[in-house]
């Protein structure tokens, strides 16, 4: 397949982008150069013509860009709101078929910690950041249903470029990483779907059966917590 990583040159979209050049062609978009790909375009998400061109000719899009955290408005409406719309619309226009959308666990943080997390919680965002990635799942669903684009939302937990392995129920190892996306971006007759990426644990945080139902996504690593330190 022919994909787009947006946030190419971050810590989830690097990830991303080098672990799907294995097997597809992957193009990354950044607002910094990115030397580690071939194909590469430079420009802000709030640039739509940018946005265009990269979009231009993909079959899919990882949207991994944006500000990582933060709650500046001004900063997370251009960024994660604006750009997200681009993204979204630049795939309409140029016939992108899917798009996987990098949302975060934390959506549903403020539920209590001993009961598992599920897609179908009401979620509770707390912050602008985590309110304009429960935005990036809304316009997902409506470009989903409005233009019958392909849509994964996939609710990224803690993610440490500098630690593979995972220690918590909240943990994405770098392989499961690769893993959760590339499911996300090549499942076939996917519509709308929610699924966590995280990987896997002894203590049942997250509904991963969910996600192993709607794209296949098996994560191979686990996080072994011994059980008096779960909340329950």
């Amino acid at each position: 397949m022919r994909i787009l990583v947006t946030g190419a040159a971050g810590r989830v979209g690097s990830t991303v982008a080098l672990g799907l050049r294995e097997r597809h062609q992957v193009r990354g978009h950044d607002r910094v150069p990115m030397p580690q790909l071939s194909d590469t375009v430079v420009g802000d998400l709030t640039d739509f013509d940018a946005v265009l061109r990269a979009t231009q000719g993909m079959d899919a899009v990882a949207h991994i860009g944006g500000l990582p955290g933060g709650d500046q408005w001004q900063a997370i409406h251009d960024s994660n709101i604006v750009g997200t719309y681009h993204v979204f619309e630049a795939c309409r226009v140029n016939g992108v078929r899917r798009v996987a959308y990098a949302s975060r666990a934390g959506v549903l943080s403020h539920h209590p910690r001993g009961r598992m997390r599920t897609v179908d919680m009401v979620p509770t965002p707390v912050g602008h950041y985590t309110v304009s990635k429960v935005f990036g799942e809304s316009l997902a669903y409506s470009y989903a249903h409005q233009y019958g684009m392909g849509c994964v939302c996939v609710r990224i937990g803690n993610f440490h470029l500098d630690r593979d392995q995972p220690q918590h129920p909240h943990h994405l190892s770098h392989g499961d990483c690769v893993r959760v996306f590339e499911q996300a971006l090549t499942w076939p007759d996917v519509r709308y779907e929610v699924v966590f990426g995280v990987s896997g644990s002894n203590w049942p945080m997250y509904d991963l059966e969910h996600g192993r139902q709607a794209i296949g996504y098996y994560p191979q690593d686990v996080a072994y917590v011994p059980e008096e330190e779960w909340d329950r």
